[in-house]
């Protein structure tokens, strides 16, 4: 599978997955660093690749125009590495059954939001 980090996740995160098999990348990679929250669901749908982020207004946001896979990681970015990494066998199978979805991944679960448009 194929992720693409936002701004807000560390680098660390891209490391385990990786290290998991899936390709993973910045978003600033391919975008400038103030690209705007909807450039970066474009970008990341584009590249069929799923967006990584910390942000909740931007999650909200997809909830209500959904584009593409948008995962939110609800924890402190210092836990974003164990989070992902207790999870990501659930969010990956999760991530395969959809493309238009927005998961919430924290250290309780994975949590699905189908996607909708408003």
């Amino acid at each position: 599978m194929r992720f693409v980090l936002d701004h807000d996740v560390d680098v660390r995160v891209g490391a385990v997955l990786r290290q998991a098999g899936h390709e993973c990348w910045p978003s600033t990679a391919g975008l400038a660093a103030s690209a705007d929250d909807d450039t970066v669901a474009v970008y990341a749908d584009d590249r069929q690749a799923v967006l990584v982020t910390h942000d909740r207004e931007f999650t909200r946001r997809r909830m209500k125009n959904t584009i593409g896979r948008h995962v939110r990681l609800d924890c402190e970015q210092p836990d974003a590495i164990a989070v992902i990494g207790n999870h990501l066998a659930e969010l990956v199978a999760a991530l395969e059954r959809e493309h238009d979805v927005v998961m919430v991944v924290s250290a309780a679960g994975v949590t699905r939001h189908a996607g909708q448009w408003e």
